[in-house]
C-alpha cells in the first residue's frame, strides 16, 4: 500500500490555500478476499482493492465534505475546490471544529494491529479451510442435512489521517475470519444456527474442526424447541448476547443522543445506572485488542474510557463537536469512513469480567431463561423500553434441559443493568471488538404462550 500522508498533507495545504479556515483529510485503502461455499462447492470468490480521499472544510462556522476515488492532481484540486463551494453556502454552527489542538496525538504503545500471514495464506488454502469446517461439521451428528453454508473473509486496510493543525498519522490494520452454518432436521422440524471465529490475526482463528463442530453443537441444540408460559424470571445472558446488550448501552451514551435528548441516558451522568457489579470499559490501547488503533478519526490520541464505573454512568462519548455542545471532554472514541464525517463509535468495548465460572452461575437459577439469540428489532432508545423476540434454552434446577423459541423478553435497559446479580469469568474477543462475559439479570419478563 502506498504511503499517502505526504499527499494528505499536501490536500490540506491545498484547501487552506484556497480559503479555509481549517481542514482535515481522510484516505482510507483496503484489499479485500472473499469466498463463500456449500456443500463443498464454491459459490462465490471476489478480490477488491479499494481507496477512498475525504476532504472536510470549515469556513465561517460552517463545514462542508466531498470525497474521490482519483488521486489524480487534477481530480483531487477539483474536489478541493468543490468542497470551498459547498462550504460557503452552508450553515454555520457555532459547534463546528477540528478536535482541539491539545487533544490531537498518537498512542505511543505497542499495538497489535498487523499481521503478514494473512497475506500468505494460498487461496486454496483458504478454500480448504472452509470446506474442511464444512465436511467436519456435518459429520457430527445424522440430524445434520444441510448446509446453509461456510464462507472466509481477510482484510488489509490502511488508514491516513492529517489535519490543518500540524496531525499527520497512519496505521495498517488485518482482520480474518470464517465460519459455517448448518442445517437439522428431527420430525419434520428443521432449525438452523452456526458459528464463526475473527481475529486480526491469522494464528487467533478457530481451527477448521473446532469451527464446524462448534457450529453443529449450536444447530442441533436448537431441536426439539417450545415455547414456555409467559412469566418473569432470571435471565443469564449468553456472551453473544451480552455483546449485543453492551453495544445497545454504549450507543444510547453518544453525546449526540444527549444533546438531543433522545437517549434513556440523558441526564444520568454521575448516577448509578447499574449494578456495583458492572463496569464497562472502551479501551483502543489494549495491545493485542481486535479494534485497537493509536489515534482515532478526529486525529485525537486513543485511551482507556470507563463508561461505567462499579454501575456509575461517567462520562458521555464525545466526538469534538458533542464535546463543545456538552461541554464536555473528548473520549478519543471518534470513526469515520471517507465518505463522511467523525462519528462516536466503540473500539474494544468490555463488560469487566467477574470470578465466577458461567457453569456454577447457571447452577443458581432453578427457574429460568439461557438468553441466546434476540431479534434485530424491538427497543426504543428514548425510553430505554426493549421487547425481542428471543430464544435460548430453559433452566430448571440449574441445568439447561431444553431448547426455547417463539419467545419474547421484555425490560427496560436501565433496570437490566441494576439487576445484574452475577457477572462470569468467560467472555473472548474471538468474535470481534466487543467483549462480554456471561452474566445472570435477577428478572426479566418473558412472554411465551
Amino acid at each position: 500500500m502506498n504511503d499517502y500522508r505526504q499527499l494528505s498533507s499536501e490536500v490540506v495545504a491545498e484547501l487552506k490555500k484556497l480559503g479555509a479556515d481549517a481542514a482535515d483529510v481522510f484516505v482510507v485503502t483496503s484489499s479485500n478476499f472473499s469466498t463463500e461455499i456449500r456443500m463443498g462447492r464454491v459459490e462465490k470468490l471476489e478480490q477488491s482493492i479499494s481507496k477512498g480521499m475525504g476532504m472536510r472544510v470549515f469556513k465561517n462556522g460552517a463545514t462542508a465534505i466531498t470525497y474521490t476515488t482519483d488521486f489524480t492532481d487534477k481530480s483531487v484540486k477539483n474536489v478541493a475546490a468543490d468542497a470551498m463551494s459547498i462550504v460557503k453556502v452552508s450553515s454555520a454552527d457555532e459547534f463546528n471544529g477540528l478536535a482541539p489542538k491539545e487533544a490531537l496525538g498518537q498512542y505511543a504503545g505497542k499495538l497489535a494491529l498487523f499481521d503478514d500471514s494473512i497475506a500468505s495464506i494460498a487461496t486454496e488454502k483458504k478454500i480448504e479451510m472452509v470446506k474442511e469446517a464444512e465436511e467436519l461439521g456435518m459429520k457430527v451428528d445424522k440430524r445434520i442435512t444441510n448446509s446453509d453454508g461456510a464462507s472466509w473473509y481477510d482484510g488489509m486496510s490502511q488508514v491516513t489521517l492529517a489535519n490543518s493543525d500540524g496531525f499527520v498519522g497512519q496505521y495498517k490494520t488485518t482482520g480474518a475470519s470464517f465460519g459455517v452454518a448448518l442445517i437439522a432436521e428431527e420430525n419434520g422440524v428443521k432449525q438452523r444456527d452456526g458459528y464463526s471465529t475473527y481475529g486480526r490475526f491469522a494464528k487467533n482463528l478457530d481451527s477448521p474442526r473446532a469451527t464446524g463442530e462448534e457450529a453443529a453443537r449450536r444447530t442441533i441444540g436448537k431441536l426439539g424447541a417450545r415455547q414456555v408460559k409467559s412469566q418473569s424470571v432470571p435471565v443469564v445472558v449468553d456472551p453473544a448476547m451480552g455483546r449485543r446488550l453492551l453495544g445497545m448501552i454504549f450507543g444510547a451514551a453518544n453525546g449526540r443522543g444527549i444533546y438531543r435528548k433522545s437517549s434513556f441516558m440523558v441526564d444520568q451522568l454521575g448516577k448509578q445506572i447499574g449494578s456495583p457489579l458492572v463496569t464497562i470499559v472502551d479501551d483502543a490501547t489494549l495491545a493485542d485488542g481486535p479494534s485497537s488503533r493509536p489515534f482515532d478519526g478526529e486525529g485525537v490520541k486513543t485511551l482507556r474510557v470507563a463508561l461505567v464505573d462499579k454501575g456509575v454512568l461517567t462520562t458521555y462519548l464525545c466526538d469534538s463537536y458533542t464535546a463543545r455542545r456538552l461541554k464536555m471532554p473528548l473520549t478519543g472514541t471518534t470513526s469515520r469512513s471517507w465518505q463522511g464525517g467523525p462519528g462516536v463509535s466503540s473500539s474494544n468495548l468490555v463488560l469487566t469480567p467477574g470470578d465466577m465460572d458461567p457453569k456454577d452461575l447457571i447452577k443458581g437459577v432453578k427457574n429460568g431463561l439461557y438468553l441466546r439469540t434476540l431479534s434485530s428489532q424491538g427497543a426504543n432508545f428514548v425510553t430505554g423500553n426493549f421487547s425481542h423476540g428471543a430464544s435460548g434454552y430453559w433452566i430448571e434446577n440449574g441445568e439447561l434441559t431444553y431448547p426455547v423459541q417463539e419467545i419474547t423478553v421484555a425490560g427496560n435497559f436501565l433496570t437490566l443493568l441494576k439487576n445484574i446479580t452475577a457477572v462470569a469469568n468467560d467472555g473472548t474477543f474471538k468474535f470481534g471488538g466487543t467483549n462480554s462475559p456471561t452474566f445472570l439479570v435477577s428478572e426479566l419478563t418473558v412472554g411465551g404462550s
